[in-house]
């Protein structure tokens, strides 16, 4: 198995744990609510998300991004139709997930 496959599966495995454990949010109402209560954490956004809710939400928050999987891909992972974005909180799970995510686009 290449490098770049292994780091993609345990993305999508530490999103799995995020998400069942409640670490991670979806959706723009609830990265909104997050960003409003001024929680630090970066984003993960659906490569295919919409040019206007893009911008909508990076009006709002100046942090990191990454632009991953399309909207299908997410929300398949998680277990949902379709997930544009997803708020990751500043925490050693989310400080690992950001490690995992930077090599992966560094070599992808």
């Amino acid at each position: 198995m290449d490098v770049v496959k292994q780091l993609e599966k345990q993305i999508i495995n530490l999103l799995q744990i995020g998400w069942r454990s409640r670490i991670i949010k979806i959706g723009f109402d609830d990265t909104l609510k997050e960003l409003k209560a001024n929680k630090k954490g970066f984003l993960i956004l659906a490569k295919d998300i919409s040019k206007r809710t893009k911008r909508n939400i990076l009006f709002k928050y100046n942090g990191d991004y990454f632009e991953l999987f399309s909207k299908k891909d997410l929300g398949d992972f998680l277990g949902k139709n379709e997930i544009g974005i997803i708020f990751v909180p500043e925490n050693k799970f989310g400080k690992k997930l950001k490690e995992i995510i930077k090599k992966y686009l560094e070599i992808n």
